[in-house]
């Protein structure tokens, strides 16, 4: 079985190397804001490029690429590819990958030389906003359509008006709401809340918006501050929790610091009553980690899970069938970014069959044209190229076989995603 799984592993490993290096070369660059005037006739497939953390702090998000990707393009591969009015042909989708590192310097190297050199036709860019953000100001310098997903929308719309790039995710005040009602379904409305937010895009965004939430809902807040990532000693702020009768505790932390910060909480025997992070308990294995005892019970955001309702607008198929193949394919399990890898390119497809041209301000129009449902749910970009996706409350649990599993435990506002568990508090 290991040597199944090194195989595999081996295999996607060559697979985004040979998709990384297709295309390179040394063209000029696209002064920007302009229709293409390549001359497109030798063409032979339409490009997109997909800037990804495989390695690096945020590479549990860059899991499952390019797998996952391709299996979308492959539903339109099979048909021929899409259709190019000016060419009368249909070409192929091809996907190339760059590895960003999980650096927003290396994001906008990446996202620059597949704009450059590889002459992409579109951007598809997810992760948090330290890749989606560079990768958005890059498309809005060279004028290159850019589809964006998995980063709180509050930090891409707060970098400026977009022209080029179009988001679809939550905004924080969803993520807030999220949070509040496990709270509230807790019986701890107007409770103590310590927040430990990170000094980080997604920790400056978060902390303004939760502190607003807290005074309009009547809980008080214990804040230390801006905690600075890879930060080892928290000692002096758990007192501060404890000594001032915190019970839930919420922020939106890197693994690797949630894990350092919790594991001191149980050696100073600081138990909340809740504990609700964003980011850092959305893998299985970062939360196993933790320790099954130590870890059940916390609770988190839900961005999707394969028994959402939604299915493939270019197969039908449900996502249970699409990560179902992941696993069989890996042995490996799937994760919540997986859905917005695959609805990326399934959104761009969409984008792209519209269009029927490699012309990119005709791209663009196409974009802003979107009104589909895809595996996240329903895509239709406002007048600031902006879609709100789903969110739900999670809580992982202890399951018979002592493994954790992530619970849906409240749906506020999305009826349609069933719950799969009822919230468990401590006493």
């Amino acid at each position: 079985m290991k040597k199944t799984k090194l195989f595999t592993l081996l295999v996607c490993l060559i697979s985004i190397l040979s998709v990384s290096l297709i295309g390179c070369g040394t063209g000029g660059t696209n002064t920007g804001n302009t229709s293409d005037t390549t001359d497109n006739s030798e063409r032979t497939s339409i490009k997109i490029g997909v800037p990804v953390p495989l390695t690096g702090g945020l590479a549990n998000f860059g899991t499952g690429s390019p797998f996952i990707e391709e299996l979308a393009a492959k539903a339109i591969n099979d048909q021929g590819g899409i259709y190019i009015k000016e060419l009368d042909k249909k070409l192929p989708v091809e996907l190339i990958f760059m590895d960003t590192e999980s650096s927003q310097t290396k994001a906008s190297e990446a996202a620059t030389k597949l704009v450059t050199e590889n002459k992409v036709d579109m951007l598809v860019v997810r992760h948090t906003p330290d890749t989606v953000n560079p990768v958005s100001a890059v498309a809005e310098r060279y004028g290159v359509p850019c589809l964006s997903m998995d980063a709180a929308s509050d930090a891409w719309l707060a970098s400026g008006k977009h022209v080029w790039s179009y988001h679809a995710f939550w905004k924080v005040d969803s993520i807030y709401k999220t949070f509040e009602s496990i709270w509230e379904k807790a019986g701890l409305k107007g409770a103590k809340v310590g927040v430990v937010f990170p000094n980080d895009p997604d920790g400056t965004t978060f902390s303004p918006i939760f502190a607003k939430g807290f005074k309009k809902d009547g809980f008080g807040m214990v804040d230390p501050g801006f905690v600075t990532s890879g930060t080892n000693d928290y000692t002096s702020i758990i007192k501060d929790f404890k000594d001032k009768g915190v019970e839930i505790v919420t922020g939106v932390n890197i693994t690797p610091d949630f894990a350092t910060f919790w594991s001191q909480c149980q050696q100073l025997n600081f138990k909340p009553k809740m504990v609700t992070m964003g980011k850092a308990l959305l893998f299985k294995s970062d939360t196993m980690a933790l320790g099954v005892d130590n870890a059940n019970g916390v609770t988190t955001e839900i961005w999707w899970t394969p028994d959402h309702p939604y299915v493939s607008s270019l197969t039908g198929q449900t996502g249970r069938e699409i990560t179902d193949l992941w696993t069989a394919a890996t042995g490996t399990e799937w994760t919540q970014p997986m859905g917005y890898k695959y609805a990326s390119i399934e959104v761009a497809i969409d984008i792209l069959k519209r269009a029927a041209s490699l012309d990119k301000e005709t791209i663009r129009q196409a974009m802003d044209a979107t009104d589909m449902t895809s595996l996240v749910g329903p895509i239709k970009f406002d007048d600031d190229n902006h879609c709100a996706t789903p969110v739900v409350g999670g809580q992982w649990q202890k399951n018979a076989n002592g493994e954790l599993e992530l619970k849906i435990v409240t749906n506020d506002g999305y009826p349609e995603i069933a719950l799969t568990g009822t919230l468990q508090t401590s006493n």
